[in-house]
């Protein structure tokens, strides 16, 4: 069976190879071969595939030299083997490629995302980032990336014959996404030049930049790169609108010029046709419309038919002021205009009003002829009706912007338009002045990008952050509405020197006439913007029959006010301390508020600051918060040596920026990238994160200031020749501040609504943990309420130097949300200064009249620094008085005692001595004495008379004087007398 199907494959191939026609010589082009090892190649003949066989093709001839390549507007003759110049119509770039048109990805291309492991992401498997929605996305005329938990990664290859570049235009203006562009030479190593342009730059809202990157000769991959670090996504994508390389092989023919633009001979690229003309494809030049019944935008490839003209094709504006304070209402068309006038049906411009009075100047500003609303003078103020006056004494003018009339564009305003390809904008001030309000205007394209922009110099308000709450160094309000029938988008943006380009609200769809206001806590200078596009981005770059299909709708603001600045103009003058010559004011000193109603200058209480420049009333000096001082009253912080809880805190030695690196995070491919933490914990310092790949607007690095910063970075790499190595140094990015104003120290675990995390509050913890409360309250896409860090003291004596810094265990990077940031610093300066009843004292030996002290400490606190290595002390051998009185006192009273108890000894063997004479001396006297019967007959030799008595008189003298009595003796003192009767017996 299988022999069978085997002989039935070959017969079929046999009968289709048969037939085949024979190759003719139109069928044949060239192509050449591969360079061999002498560095030449063959040109050789060969048919297409599978269109015939056989033939007589060209001989083959062979080229000395392999990089063949020609001039921009030149082309390659494989006939002749030479460059030709090509014709009208056409264009080529050379060596080179061009990418401008996105509606599916161009071949040589690719794109791959891959799952982004963040610190934000830790917590969740692999499996559940789903990737599919992120990526490079093709949108007709523009290349997009949101970035997003995944990252984004757009390939490109190609060899080049010769020195050559890339360059390509982007727009890039959301800071949360890392946008990365890098060249790899054929072994996968960094070009050199490439590292230069890494990290591009950030755009404004609808700015395009073009960036060029040098290529070597060779094999190239272009990677362009974006990660988002916000979990929650970006509204605004990195965009790429056009690539173009130079420096590749030689192109054989020439490219005819797109319907719309046109050419001449040598020619390497097509330009665009002006308005009112057209041009097929391949063109010459172009040729024009019927300028009476036709248009044609610019770059067109036909001409349009012009529609007779309604009222949505005029708009109404006042003119400008004359001599005489007079305006009138005009109207003109719409630029560009496209309707026509002279058809049935069709409507004729309203003919001018009739003169009325312009309205009044905005508050801080005069009428003058020829200039029309200026500012006052410095030291002056107006309401907008009168002319300026100077200050009374005593006051301050009182600065600020209150813009609510709009007959001409204010001072310090400005107005443009952005379009993609140039041809969205009817004006390039976009913005339209309406009376009592400003518009987006008419007659822009939908994808036309309006912004509207306010510098403002300065606050006179200072930073601060007092009882919880940011300091208002000035505030800013509006009023506007949005009339939409489209998903329209409206954005509000601040850029400061410090902080670049920030989105501070945006809103999307028609929205009714409301109020918004911002509290600014910054001094800096700023440029304010309002930036309206009546289509979404997504929506912007795709191609549709018409771009103006949303022509009524727009963004109307109604009135601006700004206080509290430097400049601007001032509507009345505040009361301030009165100077000695009795005209204007001299500030009151640091601490010291306004009396309301003597305008003196009075103290306020320790450890307050005043923020506001005219502090009336003790209700400006606001109290500092837990274990904060004041000592200047303009600023909170908390001393280096502080008491809390009645325990004294030495934390000199762990005072200066602390510097930690978070868990190393890596992508699915293996890009590494860590988080830098820079933490500040006592005194009026500051950290900074310094960014190396991200710029503002004018270019310069952006540096973030705070008490805690963090930074996104990206190790350096190896990398180099044969000759030696280089080393890539390491990008830092992403800097971002976790705590711009210190709220409190103390010993509870929470404090203003910011709480530790559950892991540093052990109940085995000591209760001498103390805890540093950050906030930055500024409002972000990912933490609408703003991001706060907790530091966690504790004490650990066996810690040594500075001790170490700890992460949660169960968020790694030190935030679980990404909002709120947490770390453990466990040291031995963290312990509190022993109290006296703390120490135990050991004294050492008494040496040369010196004697070493030692101060044993428990665990849980530190000795004072004057007491760490003990101390010496005077000491002598002699006891001291009070122990020698004691000493000599029980010696003489021991002394005493026996010299007593001696006198008394001897008295009473006196007094027995006598008692026995007496006893004797009553016996002989009454002569009748019982003598007991002798034992013998008589005493032995030797023995002497003995006399023994059967009762033995009392022992002690005591005893005596109590059996007896004692009676005196006249003339004798006292004489013992024993009466004997015969009831005592005798022995």
């Amino acid at each position: 069976m299988w022999l069978c199907v085997l002989v039935v494959c070959l017969v079929s191939y046999g009968v289709q190879v048969d037939a085949l026609k024979t190759c003719q010589p139109s069928d044949f082009h060239y192509e050449f071969t591969e360079c061999d090892h002498k560095g030449g190649r063959w040109r050789v003949s060969v048919p297409e595939p599978g269109v015939c066989q056989g033939g007589t093709p060209n001989p083959p001839k062979r080229t000395a030299d392999c990089s063949v390549s020609c001039d921009p507007g030149w082309y390659f003759d494989l006939s002749e083997l030479v460059c030709e110049m090509c014709p009208n119509g056409t264009y080529s770039l050379g060596g080179g490629v061009h990418y401008e048109t996105w509606e599916h990805l161009p071949e040589g291309f690719s794109s791959y995302t891959e799952a982004f492991r963040s610190a934000f992401t830790l917590g969740r498997r692999h499996g559940e980032v789903d990737c599919s929605e992120y990526g490079w996305q093709t949108k007709g005329d523009v290349l997009a990336s949101k970035g997003g938990q995944c990252a984004a990664i757009l390939v490109y290859t190609v060899k080049l014959v010769k020195p050559g570049a890339v360059r390509y235009t982007y727009q890039y203006t959301d800071q949360d996404i890392i946008f990365e562009f890098e060249a790899q030479d054929e072994e996968c190593q960094s070009l050199e030049d490439a590292d230069e342009y890494k990290f591009p730059s950030v755009t404004r809202e609808g700015q395009w930049v073009t960036r060029t990157v040098n290529l070597n000769p060779g094999l190239n991959v272009l990677h362009w790169k974006t990660i988002g670090i916000e979990t929650r996504g970006s509204s605004r994508p990195v965009l790429i609108k056009s690539i173009q390389i130079s420096g590749v092989a030689h192109s054989s023919a020439c490219s005819p010029c797109p319907a719309g633009t046109y050419s001449g001979p040598g020619a390497h690229q097509c330009q665009e046709c002006p308005e009112g003309s057209y041009a097929p494809k391949g063109a010459s030049a172009c040729l024009p419309c019927d300028h009476v019944t036709e248009y044609a935008p610019k770059g067109s490839a036909k001409c349009l038919k012009r529609p007779p003209c309604t009222s949505q094709d005029y708009y109404e504006i006042d003119s400008a002021c004359d001599e005489k304070n007079q305006t009138r209402a005009t109207y003109r068309w719409v630029e560009p205009r496209v309707c026509r006038e002279q058809v049935k049906g069709s409507v004729s411009l309203p003919p001018s009003g009739e003169l009325k009075t312009c309205p009044p100047c905005n508050p801080g500003m005069h009428y003058t002829a020829g200039q029309g609303c200026v500012f006052c003078g410095r030291e002056e103020h107006s309401d907008g009706l009168s002319p300026c006056r100077p200050c009374p004494p005593s006051t301050a003018p009182n600065y600020g912007y209150q813009y609510q009339w709009w007959t001409a564009m204010p001072p310090n305003m400005a107005a443009t338009c952005m379009s993609a390809d140039d041809m969205g904008c009817s004006t390039m001030d976009g913005w339209q002045v309406g009376g009592d309000h400003i518009h987006s205007g008419r007659g822009h394209a939908d994808d036309a990008y309006l912004v509207l922009s306010l510098k403002v110099g300065g606050f006179r308000g200072r930073e601060g952050f007092v009882s919880g709450r940011p300091m208002e160094v000035g505030r800013i309000s509006f009023t506007f509405e949005l009339s939409c029938a489209s998903d329209c988008e409206f954005v509000f943006m601040e850029a400061s020197t410090k902080k670049g380009v920030t989105v501070l609200q945006r809103w999307t769809g028609a929205q009714p006439r409301q109020y918004y206001s911002y509290l600014v806590t910054r001094n800096d200078s700023y440029t304010f913007s309002w930036a309206f596009q009546k289509v979404s981005w997504e929506k912007s770059y795709q191609k549709t029959g018409s771009f103006r299909l949303f022509e009524s709708d727009m963004a109307k603001v109604f009135n601006i006010n700004v206080t509290k600045t430097i400049d601007g103009g001032a509507s009345s003058c505040l009361p301030c301390p009165q100077a000695p010559a009795a005209s204007g004011c001299i500030p009151c000193p640091a601490g010291h508020y306004i009396q309301r109603n003597t305008t003196e200058c009075t103290r306020c209480k320790a450890d307050t600051v005043v923020t506001d420049p005219l502090p009336y009333g003790p209700e400006s000096c606001l109290p500092c918060g837990l274990g904060l001082t004041a000592p200047d009253h303009l600023t909170c912080i908390v001393q280096c040596h502080l008491t809390i809880d009645n325990r004294t805190y030495d934390l000199s030695n762990i005072s200066n920026a602390r510097s930690m690196m978070g868990s190393t995070l890596f992508t699915s491919s293996g890009t590494k990238f860590f988080h830098m933490f820079n933490i500040s914990l006592c005194g009026n310092t500051s950290v900074t994160c310094a960014n190396n790949v991200s710029f503002n607007m004018e270019g310069e690095a952006t540096t973030v200031m705070s008490r805690v910063c963090r930074s996104t970075i990206v190790p350096g790499v190896e990398g180099g020749s044969e000759s030696g190595g280089s080393r890539t140094g390491a990008v830092a990015t992403q800097s971002v501040t976790l705590g711009d104003h210190l709220v409190g120290v103390t010993t509870n675990t929470s404090l203003m609504d910011i709480t530790v995390i559950e892991e540093f509050r052990e109940p085995n913890a000591s209760h001498n943990d103390l805890h540093f409360f950050y906030t930055t309250p500024l409002s972000t896409r990912a933490c609408p309420n703003g991001r706060t860090t907790t530091v966690t003291l504790r004490c650990a004596p066996e810690e040594t130097g500075q001790g170490r810094v700890n992460l949660p265990r169960q968020c790694p990077d030190g935030t679980c949300d990404g909002c709120s940031f947490h770390f453990l610093w466990i040291s031995a300066h963290a312990c509190p200064e022993c109290l006296p009843e703390d120490l135990m004292v050991v004294h050492g030996e008494c040496k040369a009249g010196k004697q070493k002290v030692h101060y044993i400490t428990p665990n849980h606190c530190r000795a004072p620094s004057g007491m760490l290595h003990g101390r010496f002390m005077s000491c002598s051998t002699r006891l001291p008085f009070l122990v020698e009185m004691i000493v000599l006192s029980t010696v003489s009273v021991a002394l005493m005692l026996c010299l007593l108890l001696f006198c008394l000894w001897k008295k009473n063997q006196r007094l027995e001595y006598k008692y026995m004479s007496l006893v004797a001396k009553a016996s002989s006297k009454d002569g009748m004495m019982e003598l007991p019967r002798p034992e013998s007959c008589a005493l032995d030799d030797g023995e002497e008379e003995e006399v023994q008595f059967t009762k033995y008189p009392p022992k002690g003298i005591l005893s005596k004087f109590r059996q007896h009595k004692v009676a005196p003796t006249e003339g004798r003192g006292l004489l013992e007398s024993v009466t004997l009767t015969s009831k005592d017996p005798m022995t």
